[in-house]
């Protein structure tokens, strides 16, 4: 959350990618840290066992939610 409101503040527009039982933590630090409307798409979690070609395919299926959250109007 710290690199996606730096990079906010700068104008730079961001999307946070976290894993879904750390969303109330990413909401919690993104309005602790002045930017309580922080874009963040939430994944299935765990990640840290998959092998790279399933991180890829994660990847690929947060795409279309991450294209959107920086393309729609704030």
């Amino acid at each position: 959350m710290h690199d996606l409101v730096h990079l906010e503040r700068r104008g730079i527009p961001a999307v946070g990618i976290a894993t879904a039982p750390f969303a109330a933590e990413a909401i919690e630090q993104a309005r602790r840290l002045g930017m309580p409307g922080s874009r963040v798409v939430y994944i299935p979690h765990p990640v840290q066992l998959l092998t790279d070609g399933e991180l890829a395919a994660r990847a690929d299926a947060a795409f279309p939610a991450v294209l959107e959250a920086l393309t729609e109007n704030p």
